[in-house]
């Protein structure tokens, strides 16, 4: 999902996969908050529920849902278009990295798609799924799941993941079925939502300069709400190098 699509040429355009938003008949029926129950859906569930803090977990678990209700949008089918447990496992671990438990030298997505994947290994998964959770996940700030090649060419549940996650940070209720982002919310309240996700970001690249490198999310955040720190420029990256450029 394209966050700043509602701050563009088509602000007037719901925010969500393709044209329109989601039509009435879309499902919210009792089992619209149902989670994955496997053993590596649980794993990471309780993983997210110590390592988190409750605004980020929330976050997490919604992203999943309003991908889900996404997928179901397109026609898309779990178990037969995508894997309902590997796109769960994107969204509940995208965010990983702003956890103490995973919280290393790198932006925080790199550091999380590491943890994730290390943390599936612990668990008995090394197979192709480590690959497209950890390219989910250090890519979800990126773009890349916008691009029709990227979509056509990579996993289904890397977008269906990264747009649910979208909708979450810059969507609104409009783009889900109708009453279904209420549904949500009373059992995965906001609590503080992007702003205080937004925090948590911040927070650790003040700490660490590292996490936050000029291109980067982190970095942007910090540039804009701390102009006054120092910032790494283009020009100041090419006179530091040794080709004299």
């Amino acid at each position: 999902m394209d966050i700043f699509r509602r701050t563009t040429s088509d602000a007037a355009a719901p925010a969500g996969v393709g044209a329109g938003s989601l039509d009435a008949t879309a499902s919210a029926g009792p089992d619209a908050l149902e989670l994955p129950s496997s053993p590596i859906a649980a794993a990471t569930q309780q993983l997210i529920d110590t390592a988190l803090m409750p605004a980020v977990r929330n976050h997490s678990v919604r992203g999943f849902l309003f991908g889900r209700a996404i997928a179901e949008k397109q026609g898309l089918r779990p178990g037969v278009d995508y894997d309902e447990e590997l796109m769960y496992l994107i969204c509940a671990l995208h965010d990983i990295g702003l956890g103490d438990i995973a919280n290393g030298h790198q932006r925080f997505e790199v550091d999380g798609a590491d943890y994730a994947a290390e943390f599936l290994e612990r668990n008995g998964i090394t197979d192709a799924r480590v690959d497209t959770v950890w390219d989910a996940i250090a890519g979800h700030t990126s773009g890349f799941s916008d691009s029709p090649v990227y979509r056509r060419r990579r996993p289904a549940e890397i977008w269906i993941a990264v747009e649910g996650i979208g909708i979450d940070v810059g969507g609104s209720p409009d783009d889900l079925p109708p009453g279904y982002a209420d549904l949500v919310h009373a059992t995965y309240p906001r609590l503080g939502g992007t702003r205080a996700l937004t925090d948590v970001i911040e927070t650790q690249a003040l700490a660490d300069r590292r996490k936050a490198f000029p291109g980067t999310l982190p970095g942007e955040l910090v540039h804009q709400r701390h102009p006054e720190l120092p910032y790494l420029t283009w020009d100041e990256i090419i006179d530091a190098s040794g080709w004299g450029d």
